[in-house]
């Protein structure tokens, strides 16, 4: 019987937008996806990142962010907006989940960075500068082909990256491509957190992390959420989705950020709902076999609400 079921702030989901391609209540425990309320409750998800996609125009990402409160305001699907740090605490008295508003990529904004400024005062609290795409602020990386482009931050990425952080929205590195992160390491006045990413020495895929890129987090005091999608967890067969794959992956990964910088540098950034997650891992409710895993394999319960919330939290308290 799982007993350890700490609280967790998911670093990544992208649940907002999956229920919509695959229609689903979220308030309804489903076999389908990764997340609903139903089942976030269950593994003690007190909160996430819930990402949209910016797409290319200003209208797309007005549009995302529709659908995004469209979610978080409906009452039955039990959603609380985090725009503060006591917010979290106030979504759990509530017994609610709280929601985070995360732009993945921004490339649907303005030149004059109107939609960051609106953005911030409708709760944006964490965003990237690109998704897999170029676009006029950063070079992101392209997942499908190991031919990257070599561009990194544009002068309008440095002002949005400087405006951003000004207000108090986190930057996140886990699209850049390897230029643009060390043009931001450059620029970075504040932590940098990577949501949603994994270790290139361990699986040899170019949206990971390589070992100075991670080191460079730990130094600014950031944090690197563990990413489930099975293309980057896996050692022997990076770019490709074995579904047999077992938490001793997910562990590998973890002990290696672990050694390289330290506990404090790793946390959870799932991609549920916007990925392929191996069996182990199949949804939001199998986190405390991971945390139960990592407990019996040299992990103490200190380590592990690090990882689960604590780290996170942290950063978030630099940022904001």
């Amino acid at each position: 019987m799982v007993s350890l079921k700490p609280p967790v702030i998911d670093g990544h989901i992208d649940t907002a937008l999956q229920i919509l391609r695959e229609p689903r209540k979220f308030a309804e425990r489903s076999k389908f996806g990764h997340c609903d309320l139903p089942r976030m409750k269950d593994a003690n998800v007190q909160a996430a990142l819930f990402a949209i996609e910016s797409g290319y125009t200003m209208e797309s990402l007005i549009t995302s962010i529709d659908i995004w409160f469209k979610l978080v305001s409906n009452p039955e699907n039990q959603l609380f907006q985090i725009k503060k740090i006591d917010d979290f605490n106030r979504a759990r008295d509530s017994e609610h989940i709280g929601a985070l508003l995360h732009f993945e990529g921004v490339s649907g904004m303005d030149d004059e960075l109107k939609l960051l400024r609106i953005g911030y005062q409708l709760g944006l609290r964490s965003m990237g500068l690109t998704w897999s795409n170029v676009n006029k602020f950063a070079t992101g990386v392209r997942v499908t082909t190991k031919r990257q482009r070599k561009t990194g931050i544009t002068d309008l990425g440095r002002k949005l990256v400087r405006e951003a952080q000004t207000l108090g929205v986190t930057i996140d590195v886990s699209h850049l491509n390897d230029t643009s992160f060390w043009d931001l390491y450059e620029i970075t006045e504040k932590p940098i957190i990577a949501t949603h990413s994994n270790v290139r020495s361990v699986s040899n895929h170019i949206r990971n992390l390589t070992n100075e890129q991670i080191k460079a987090i730990h130094e600014k005091h950031g944090t690197i959420g563990i990413n489930f999608c099975m293309k980057f967890l896996d050692p022997e067969h990076p770019y490709e989705e074995y579904t047999n794959l077992g938490l001793d992956v997910i562990k590998k990964h973890i002990d290696h950020i672990v050694n390289l910088a330290d506990i404090n540098t790793v946390a959870l950034g799932s991609d549920f709902d916007g990925t392929s997650v191996p069996n182990c891992v199949r949804d939001c409710t199998k986190l405390p076999n991971l945390w139960e895993y990592l407990l019996e394999n040299g992990y103490s319960e200190q380590d592990i609400n690090k990882i689960t919330h604590e780290n996170l939290l942290r950063v978030f308290k630099e940022t904001w």
